[in-house]
């Protein structure tokens, strides 16, 4: 089986433009994940799956979806849930002092705060 390098890229591209549209998320490259890095979780990910599915004659009736993504139950994470709650009075005071102090530098990564979908 011969495949046309033009007919990747096109491939590439019309998927690649799709999860961009889909998720209001920049793709940069082939390692994107759909729900840790486009903020695609639970039924966001599979309703994508679906329109996908759709829209290009694609038959994931085979696909065990559980093998690869969580369900909407299995993302609440209750400590993740409590450190969001209590992390939220830093998140906001550390957004006014670098809006205050523009060269003020906050490294808040130690925080376990789950990555959110961006709104439409």
């Amino acid at each position: 089986m011969k495949l046309k390098f033009s007919n990747i890229k096109e491939s590439y591209l019309e998927i690649k433009d799709f999860l961009e549209y889909t998720s209001g998320v920049k793709i940069n490259g082939l390692n994107t994940r759909i729900a840790e890095d486009l903020g695609l979780f639970g039924d966001d990910n599979y309703f994508l799956l679906i329109e996908f599915s759709k829209k290009h004659d694609v038959n994931f009736d085979k696909f065990e979806y559980e093998k690869h993504f969580e369900s909407e139950g299995e993302l609440f994470n209750p400590i993740r849930t409590l450190t969001a709650i209590l992390a939220s009075p830093l998140l906001v005071i550390s957004k006014i002092i670098t809006l205050i102090f523009p060269k003020v530098k906050i490294d808040l990564s130690f925080l376990i705060i789950p990555k959110m979908r961006p709104p439409n």
